[in-house]
């Protein structure tokens, strides 16, 4: 079956500061061991499409790191000439697709920082959802929870509708908002609930007429870059666009409001966010010493327990009789502090926008 990958690269990835930086975000850093997280995105599709059936939707800003970090490829790249949500970069996705006559076609969805253990899991799970797609239903995967989480938004899942290659096809009710604590407890224990992990499926077709229908300032905005696409104003045309495209969530600005069938399938493969250097420490433990360390960089570590150090420095990091700490060293920021609140590095990004330090944003 044909499909279209759509990799969704274009987020800033503040909590990975300062290592994550606006010019040099998340999703181009190697932080789980093994390649950069946009890399590993790119080659967990790579069985189910070609590279010029892959659109990556990047920022005009990363144009560079990309294209380095690619080197030759036949990958379609879109380079939005600013941030707007997840919104306006599918549909810009979607607009590329209908200019090629691809209508009907799947396209998957997938943030480009994410990890996935079992990728042959995620692989099936992916191809049954391409082929409920073509019935013009629009398709989530619904991450199965392990722990009330609260940084999250959520799916409540409805009847059974069908079960096609061992997997369960579910009815969704509703698209719910990041819960507290308690209401993310019931949740989980009600077994009623899956987490939204952002990976949709859909046509073009289906997404351009939901995105007409509940976000009609965006569709118009669409329809006049498409008329200046393979034209040489069309850089000039998305700019002056952009410039007043609302920044929405495709949860937020459709999938809450959408009077489709929305189905979903349970996604047990392993997957994580890779939200906070908390959660990295968490993945990766299999890299830690006898004494539960992670270190990336070169680091010395004496006496010390239960750590995460990680260098992109020229300096020699060394940690003496130290616990339970996050050390983040780069040539410009040294960030120490306690690995279990890694979550809270927002404030410190608030902070810097107060004091106007945007060049270490």
């Amino acid at each position: 079956m044909d499909l279209y990958p759509v990799i969704m690269a274009g987020g800033s990835g503040t909590r990975f500061w300062p290592a994550s930086r606006a010019h040099y975000p998340k999703q181009f850093l190697n932080i789980i061991g093994s390649g950069t997280m946009v890399e590993e995105t790119l080659n967990r599709v790579k069985p189910l499409a070609k590279e010029e059936q892959t659109i990556i939707v990047s920022n005009k800003e990363h144009h560079q790191i990309l294209h380095t970090l690619l080197g030759e490829n036949r990958y379609v790249i879109l380079e939005e000439p600013l941030g707007r949500s997840t919104a306006p970069c599918i549909g810009l996705a979607a607009l590329y697709l209908k200019k090629q006559g691809i209508l009907d076609k799947p396209m998957v969805v997938l943030p480009a920082d994410h990890f996935i253990a079992e990728e042959e899991t995620f692989r099936k799970i992916l191809s049954i959802g391409c082929m409920l797609a073509q019935d013009g239903d629009i398709i989530t995967v619904g991450i199965v929870p392990t722990r009330p989480e609260t940084g999250y938004g959520y799916l409540e899942r409805g009847e059974v509708k069908r079960k096609i290659g061992g997997v369960t096809v579910y009815d969704i009710k509703r698209f719910v908002e990041k819960p507290d604590q308690k209401t993310a407890l019931r949740y989980l224990n009600s077994g009623k609930y899956f987490w939204n992990g952002g990976i949709f499926i859909f046509t073009p077709k289906t997404i351009l007429e939901e995105i007409k229908l509940h976000l009609p300032s965006l569709y118009a905005g669409l329809q006049t870059i498409e008329e200046a696409m393979d034209t040489s104003k069309y850089q000039e045309v998305l700019l002056s666009v952009y410039q007043y495209l609302p920044s929405l969530s495709i949860d937020y600005g459709l999938m809450e409001k959408t009077k489709r069938t929305v189905l979903s399938l349970p996604g047990d493969f392993g997957w994580s966010d890779v939200g906070s250097w908390d959660s990295v420490y968490d993945l990766r433990k299999e890299k830690r010493d006898k004494e539960k360390n992670l270190t990336q960089g070169d680091v010395i570590l004496i006496d010390s327990k239960s750590s995460l150090v990680f260098s992109q420095s020229d300096k020699v990091v060394v940690g003496l009789g130290i616990k339970d700490l996050l050390i983040v060293d780069t040539p410009d920021v040294v960030l120490v502090g306690n690995l279990k609140k890694s979550q809270d590095i927002r404030k410190i990004i608030e902070e810097l926008k107060k004091r106007k330090q945007h060049r270490l944003l």
